[in-house]
């Protein structure tokens, strides 16, 4: 709000300046010393101001030097009287003081300097134009203010609101942040549990691996562990092609890769489609028993097959393998699902994995970049009837609703005018019409200001400019020119609030052409009209005040709106900026988090073995490492399927069962939130209580607005059967199970209501 306070403060200094200099142009060497001197003190003053407020520079003490120099320009014109000056030309005077007092000084200052100068110009017109006069002669600086009071308090309060709508917006934006970054990372390391962890425990478990790769494979998977994810916050680039180049052939297995010249990817993108392609050299090792593989990288560009968009990239892997039918794609396969498909998709990519049986696979990985939205313009407001509905909603971004500045701009000279009106128009003969037009312009005003938020149609807004101007220079069909040396031509100031208020919330030009009409018909009306004054210079300094009146009123909106618009516009775009930073870095510390969590519980056992295994302190050749190796990529596969569910007792009766050959096969095809109570509630009832069952499997999926878990231990029994019957029992309303037992086989059934 400073700034635009600021810059406003800067514009009206621009028109008081020129108001003096043509003033001193005007008076020439007629000027009195005295007057030629204050004349050249306050231009001096509002070329200062004026240049300070560009550099938002303004302060207290230009407040305290605008009110010394009212104080003293009032007394220099009582000593050698008033008269000297137009009424019009000692309210630019005061006018300075006025509105950096009330800008500048707190509320109760303000006031109070107001009263004062405003007071001062009192005292120093009443020997020249009475009591009566004096009083009157005030009028435009009473309005002034009374209208900045309101407005810069007005002003700053919606700052306080709109901040603190902001702090929300940010802590909003944050919170969705910390939740993307930890469903990011969960992805991530899921992904790293299946591709790095269980791909290495497995590789040790298996007999004839040479033993130097194995320990480079347990340390390289040690060291990914330990770092956590920079997440797609990142802005470097990678050569995907630098990439691809550097994959290692799956064992027995003939590799050729063409990757020609740099595809050069957000960094995220590479690291995602790397590990995408890993998996898929992983398959061809494991499942396909292939000869040959081979990868091909084509980037973006015009012609290109693989990219029909002309953008991106292009990777397939293919290989002459065994291949399997579209059918076989389980829900629940980890590898092709998760770790390619997901992984491609985390990143705005496309995978798809082609095979037909005997024929082999190709996974095919696609990418290009986002296609860039249309900025919005309005910053958000969404109104394009025009540039000034434009400026209205960054106005609603600074200020909230914008009808409450307005008034307080508007109304205030509304009142006062209206006042000066009812006191003129009975002292001139003929002028009744007069009051009546003004009242229809009050109205008018008012109607428009209460449509202000929501847009005035031009249409409208012509048509009052154009009733606005005539009644102004029609009023001199019933006033005389030299009314124009004092308030008896108030028409001239009424169409002020008007064309103010359309200046802010209409394109500028409307009410800008408005004025410059108003004041070349009175320029005219001057030239062609009975004197008014002696001299040319003595009739410029009589009509330049009565030209300025309006004019100040038109610029002080224009400058008002269109600085306060450019706040709200900087205001939105700092805070978008801000909240992205903040969402990013929750996103961040989230990532962090969640990987840590889930690290802690793999460096238990996982991570020391794996440590032992790539420092050489344990042998993969020895079968009870091997045999430990089962049992941990076994538990790895358990934790890839329920993510952070099994906490180290069901870990510790799942490997135990294990090791008394217990097959145990845990799958979920849910995506949603597992239920961990009773997940681990189903589990170690089922393995604690009878003999070692010969077989366990637990399937996790999704039902309607349910996730269903089902169990199956074989054989059967008895003892079993009823300790599971009892233990859902006391699982909660929210749960509804059945069991069942036979001598085959005891089964569950249990759904739990989504969250």
């Amino acid at each position: 709000m400073e700034y635009g306070l600021s810059r406003a403060t800067a514009a009206l200094s621009v028109l008081f300046a020129l108001s003096w200099t043509a003033f001193l142009l005007s008076g020439g060497a007629k000027l009195e010393p005295d007057v030629r001197a204050v004349a050249g003190v306050l231009l001096a003053q509002a070329v200062v101001t004026a240049v300070r407020g560009v550099r938002l520079r303004l302060s207290r003490a230009d407040a305290g030097a605008a009110v010394a120099l009212a104080l003293l320009g009032q007394a220099v014109l009582a000593v050698g009287g008033a008269s000297r000056v137009v009424v019009g030309q000692r309210c630019l005077l005061t006018a300075p003081a006025v509105l950096l007092s009330a800008a500048l000084l707190s509320r109760l200052a303000g006031r109070w300097t107001c009263l004062v100068v405003i007071g001062a110009q009192i005292i120093a017109s009443w020997p020249a134009d009475g009591p009566a006069g004096a009083v009157e002669g005030v009028w435009p600086l009473v309005a002034t203010a009374v209208a900045g009071d309101v407005l810069v308090h007005l002003m700053r309060a919606a700052g306080d609101r709109a901040d603190r709508a902001q702090r929300r917006v940010r802590a909003l934006r944050a919170a969705a942040g910390r939740e993307e970054g930890r469903r990011e990372a969960h992805r991530h390391f899921q992904g790293m549990l299946h591709d790095e962890v269980s791909t290495a425990l497995r590789a040790i478990s298996m007999p004839g691996v040479p033993v130097p790769r194995l320990r480079e494979a347990a340390s390289g998977v040690v060291a990914a562990l330990a770092a956590a994810p920079a997440g797609p916050g990142r802005d470097g680039r990678t050569d995907l092609a630098a990439v691809v180049r550097a994959l290692r052939p799956p064992t027995g297995t003939a590799l050729t890769v063409e990757a020609a010249g740099a595809v050069r990817v957000p960094s995220q993108v590479a690291e995602a489609t790397a590990g995408a392609a890993r998996e898929a050299l992983r398959n061809v090792e494991e499942h396909a028993g292939a000869r040959t593989v081979h990868v091909r990288l084509l980037s973006g560009g015009p012609g290109r097959p693989d990219t029909e968009r002309g953008e991106g990239f292009a990777l397939s892997v293919t290989d002459d393998g065994t291949g399997f039918a579209a059918g076989e794609l389980a829900p629940s396969s980890v590898g092709l699902r998760r770790s390619v498909i997901r992984r491609m998709d985390a990143v705005g990519g496309h995978a798809e994995v082609h095979s037909t049986p005997g024929r082999g696979t190709t996974v095919r990985l696609e990418w290009r970049p986002p296609v860039a939205e249309p900025a919005a313009d309005g910053e958000g407001s969404g109104l394009r009837e025009g540039a000034a509905e434009d400026t209205v909603g960054r106005m609603r971004a600074a200020v909230g609703d914008v009808r409450r500045p307005l008034a307080a701009v508007c109304l205030p000279f509304l009142t006062a005018m209206g006042v000066i009106a009812a006191i003129h128009t009975p002292r001139s003969p003929g002028t009744g019409l007069l009051l009546v037009w003004y009242v229809l312009l009050a109205a008018l005003t008012v109607a428009l200001l209460l449509r202000a938020d929501s847009g005035i149609p031009g249409p409208v807004a012509g048509a009052a400019c154009a009733f606005a101007v005539a009644g102004a220079l029609g009023s001199f069909l019933v006033l005389p020119l030299s009314a124009l040396k004092d308030f008896d031509s108030w028409p001239i100031g009424a169409v002020t609030p008007l064309l103010t208020l359309l200046v802010i919330v209409r394109p500028a030009w409307e009410a800008l052409t408005a004025l410059v009409l108003e004041q070349a018909g009175i320029v005219v009306l001057v030239v062609i009209g009975p004197p008014i004054a002696p001299s040319s210079g003595a009739t410029a300094a009589i009509v330049l005040p009565a030209l300025f009146a309006p004019a100040l009123g038109v610029i002080t909106g224009l400058a008002i709106g269109r600085t306060v618009a450019r706040l709200g516009g900087v205001t939105a775009r700092a805070e978008a900026a801000r909240s992205a930073a903040l969402a990013t870095e929750a996103a961040r510390q989230a990532r962090e988090e969640l990987h840590r969590g889930r690290l802690a519980q793999l460096d238990e056992e996982i991570v020391p073995f794996l440590v032992e295994v790539g420092s050489g302190r344990c042998s993969p050749d020895d079968p009870e490492v091997r045999d430990r190796a089962r049992l941990l990529a076994g538990a790895v596969r358990d934790e890839i399927q329920l993510p952070g569910v099994l906490d180290s007792t069901v870990r510790r009766l799942l490997a135990g069962a294990r090791r008394a050959d217990c097959a145990v096969i845990i799958q979920s095809e849910s995506d949603d939130p597992h239920p961990p109570a009773l997940l681990r509630l189903l589990l170690t009832t089922a393995l604690n209580c009878g003999p070692t069952p010969r077989e366990v499997c637990l399937t996790v999926s999704a039902a309607a607005g349910a996730i269903r878990a089902s169990l199956v231990v074989l054989p059967g029994d008895e003892r079993r059967a009823r300790a599971l019957s009892e233990a859902l029992a006391g699982a909660g309303a929210e749960t509804h199970a059945e069991v069942a037992n036979s001598a085959t086989s005891t089964w569950v059934e249990a759904d739990v209501r989504a969250p």
